[in-house]
């Protein structure tokens, strides 16, 4: 069993389609798990969606808005694979850990 290790200062801020991602681990080969930090703005409007993998939400900082609930720093969202949710908005801007089982390109 191999041991991965990351400090988040260490990991690039990378440009993706919803904001700014810095990626802590990911499998290359895509379909295993992938752990990242996501920064979205406040121009953050993610549509209803969902994906067939489980899915983990931890805030870190700030705030998000999940469907008509607020979570705020400390807050753990899981979400079962094919589960629909959304909209997803950061009106005032978020900083989440991001952990999916398999890894999104």
């Amino acid at each position: 069993m191999a041991v991965h290790h990351v400090n988040e200062n260490s990991a690039e801020m990378i440009k993706t389609a919803r904001g700014q991602t810095k990626y802590l681990y990911r499998d290359e080969g895509g379909g295993g798990p992938s752990i990242m930090i996501r920064h979205w703005g406040p121009d953050t409007d993610i549509p209803v969606h969902s994906h067939p993998f489980n899915e983990m939400f931890y805030v870190l900082e700030g705030e998000v808005e999940i469907g008509d609930t607020l979570y705020t720093a400390g807050s753990c969202v899981f979400i079962e694979g094919g589960t629909p949710y959304g909209p997803t908005r950061a009106p005032k801007g978020v900083k989440v850990l991001r952990y999916a089982e398999a890894y999104q390109r």
